[in-house]
């Protein structure tokens, strides 16, 4: 939180129960805390991507992705599936308050000073889609921000990495929690929350033409073996 206070739940309401503030500092912890140059990636279809360039944003349900398949209290790690339940004594806390989260998901890659890949970018990331674009996420939650200040009902939000947790772990389990198997996926995450999810069963929570024009955000599609075979930023 604002305050520094660490949370392992967000707050429903959007402020720290410790300082009372609405304001975070997740965005300046993911600027400073990586000692390298990250670009962000979205990957999926070209018709979802050109859908984004245009506002058409879609935040999903936790319960949409595999981490999330309990029932709100406990999870677990199917040995079969890697997917979660809560029939097991040894199981993890899933936050209580999953139903409140609508999350957007980004590739994370890292370079050098001079763009070179510090690590190759895993086949398995085809799965989310054929096609990537370039983020500039900066820009990105300035729109965000504003776009969210202007609705009439209270949606707050969350930017931070995904924390890749060990299979030994016990502990709670947030939107910004996933297990080793994923962690090829290097993952950012923009956690929207807010009350008036609850109503929306595992619907995704959609932005209107109010965020219309995102073509400064996100580029245009581009084929995925680009990123899979690059080696530098330039090869993008």
């Amino acid at each position: 939180m604002w305050c520094g206070k660490p949370l392992e739940a967000l707050p429903i309401d959007g402020k720290c129960p410790i300082c009372h503030q609405d304001r975070f500092r997740f965005i300046e912890r993911y600027v400073e805390s990586d000692p390298h140059n990250v670009q962000l990636i979205k990957i999926s279809s070209a018709n979802v991507i050109n859908n984004m360039r245009a506002g058409n944003l879609w935040f999903q349900s936790p319960h949409c992705f595999n981490e999330y398949q309990g029932d709100g209290e406990k999870v677990r790690k199917d040995i079969h599936d890697s997917r979660y339940s809560s029939i097991d004594e040894n199981a993890y806390v899933e936050d209580k308050n999953v139903d409140t989260y609508r999350l957007l998901c980004f590739y994370a890659l890292k370079v050098d000073t001079d763009g070179n890949f510090l690590e190759t970018p895993n086949n398995e990331l085809k799965e989310f889609g054929a096609f990537y674009s370039i983020v500039d996420i900066e820009t990105l939650l300035v729109r965000l921000k504003t776009y969210l200040s202007s609705l009439n009902e209270e949606v707050n939000y969350i930017a931070n990495w995904v924390n890749y947790l060990g299979d030994s772990y016990s502990g709670a389990y947030s939107p910004f929690s996933k297990f080793p198997k994923d962690s090829y996926q290097n993952e950012f995450r923009i956690v929207l929350i807010s009350n008036t999810f609850l109503s929306y069963g595992k619907d995704p929570y959609k932005t209107s033409q109010l965020m219309a024009d995102l073509s400064e955000v996100f580029s245009e599609p581009q084929p995925l073996d680009n990123l899979l075979f690059g080696k530098n930023l330039n090869d993008l």
